[in-house]
């Protein structure tokens, strides 16, 4: 949703907390890992941008592309192609996702990557569709660019200096709390 000068909108969780480890892999990888998802992982990327990994994540791109991004920006692919997981250059570089089910792709990469998903409002996120870093913005500058109904429910904005979108703990939040409470508990 566009408002007035370029602003976006979007309803969904805006802050996260999340934990990593990375005892049980043997690829060196920084401590707080960069993931890329090739194209058949959009909902998966917006999933990880939203719980505050950097994902990247493009629609559309050569499988050559995608590899010379994962190597040179350090990156850990996460894909469904079974093929492309055979190139020796990505060899202990990738996960092979097995699901087409989130919540699956979701158990998947906490059991084999050790990843814990914990979602709170105290530590802003990442921009659920452009993966940048997401930042605060005081209620009143908001309220001039959202909804009233929103502006008048929730005290806690944060934006995206890169596109513009203004994200608020929205019934998304809730949801989304819900389905890692699953995760959790299965």
């Amino acid at each position: 949703m566009l408002l007035g000068s370029g602003s976006r909108l979007a309803a969904i969780n805006y802050s996260c907390g999340v934990q990593w480890a990375m005892s049980s892999l043997n690829a060196p990888i920084a401590p707080s890992p960069a993931f890329f998802a090739d194209a058949m992982l959009g909902r998966l990327a917006r999933w990880l941008r939203t719980l505050g990994y950097d994902t990247a994540y493009e629609k559309i791109i050569t499988d050559e592309t995608l590899i010379e991004r994962v190597l040179t920006e350090h990156r850990w692919l996460l894909t469904r192609d079974r093929n492309l997981v055979q190139r020796k250059v990505l060899r202990d570089r990738h996960t092979l996702i097995i699901s087409d089910h989130l919540q699956d792709q979701l158990r998947q990469l906490q059991s084999e990557l050790h990843m814990t998903f914990d979602l709170t409002d105290n530590t802003a996120s990442r921009c659920a569709s452009c993966n940048d870093i997401l930042t605060p913005i005081p209620h009143e500058e908001a309220a001039r660019k959202v909804p009233s109904y929103v502006a008048d429910l929730h005290p806690r904005f944060v934006r995206c200096q890169n596109c513009g979108r203004i994200y608020w703990p929205g019934t998304h939040w809730t949801h989304m709390l819900t389905r890692l409470h699953k995760l959790r508990t299965s």
